[in-house]
């Protein structure tokens, strides 16, 4: 009889689970418009799970196919612990001559400014949608996660929106002028000269996220990369973190690049979700603030000791004196 009632009991405790992880999402479309460009803002979240909701911006839709809702995998034990989902889209007029607008994947001198200018917007854009998630009262943080074409405009926003608290991006840089060069070094580059528009030029030294790194702390950034990576080279995101390590000193723990080393634009698939939950449950968690930034160690042996995992000490484990 007791074991009927252990199984039964068990039976309610995983029902309320699921129960609980299956709280049903809410959908919000909202449309901003001004002087510039009209901007479709969509929302994710769901209802009473937090006073105040952590925002993850993210460039796109949650409604990939027009017309039904669908929320990214990566997402599902996020938004079930009360983080918002906010994707966005500006209308930003295309450029008038069409000879001028970039072809997808052709890599030349519209597909260049096409990023650049992208990184422009995305700086404004991001700027109008916390705006208005602050308007709301029920939103306090402020994320970005974004992929090579979404995560290199979020490393623009990173360096220049004071309200972003933290952003993981996968296969991104925010070293704009290199990265371009390599283009060309990595076999990328199909334009009619070596040479970018001048109103790139003009572009770059407003946008490039590496020239803006000391405005960039304290939010917290993760890049994720490909080391054999020929379309975002590794080495222009480890640029970029180089260039912003100085001004983390404080807390060294919020600027972070992991390589993964053999593969190339496509990670593997269990790396999004990975490194997203932990690093938004770290440092954008709706309900408690980051940690606080480690104390240096002291000495070699205390290194050692924080790198123990069993518990056993290293000095014992060799057979050390």
């Amino acid at each position: 009889m007791k074991q009927i009632v252990c199984a039964i009991l068990l039976c309610l405790v995983i029902f309320s689970v699921k129960a609980q992880t299956a709280r049903k999402i809410k959908y919000e479309t909202i449309n901003l418009k001004n002087e510039n460009a009209g901007l479709t803002i969509e929302l994710a979240y769901v209802p009473g799970m937090v006073p105040k909701y952590s925002a993850i911006l993210m460039l796109g839709s949650l409604r990939p196919n027009g017309d039904k809702w669908e929320v990214p995998s990566w997402s599902t034990n996020l938004l079930q612990e009360g983080y918002m989902l906010v994707a966005f889209k500006a209308a930003h007029e295309p450029d008038p001559d069409s000879t001028r607008r970039p072809q997808w994947l052709y890599f030349d001198e519209r597909f260049a400014h096409s990023y650049v200018q992208g990184g422009w917007y995305a700086i404004h854009d991001a700027g109008r949608v916390i705006d208005y998630l602050q308007s709301r009262g029920d939103v306090h943080k402020f994320g970005w996660i974004g992929s090579s074409s979404t995560g290199i405009p979020g490393l623009a926003v990173a360096t220049r929106e004071p309200r972003l608290g933290a952003i993981v991006a996968f296969v991104s840089t925010g070293a704009y002028r290199s990265w371009l060069k390599s283009w060309q070094t990595n076999g990328l580059w199909r334009g009619k000269t070596t040479s970018l528009w001048p109103e790139t030029e003009a572009l770059l030294p407003k946008v490039d996220p590496i020239l803006y790194v000391k405005t960039m702390y304290p939010c917290a950034v993760l890049m994720v990369s490909g080391g054999a990576d020929k379309v975002v080279d590794a080495k222009t995101a480890q640029e970029f973190v180089d260039a912003a390590r100085p001004y983390y000193e404080k807390d060294p723990d919020r600027l972070r690049l992991v390589v993964y080393d053999g593969f190339s634009h496509n990670l593997p698939s269990d790396v999004v979700p990975m490194f997203t939950e932990n690093w938004f449950r770290l440092y954008l968690n709706p309900g408690h603030d980051a940690p606080a930034p480690p104390a240096a160690p002291k000495d070699m042996n205390e290194s050692v000791k924080r790198t123990s995992i069993t518990g056993a000490d290293h000095k014992a484990v060799t057979g050390s004196h």
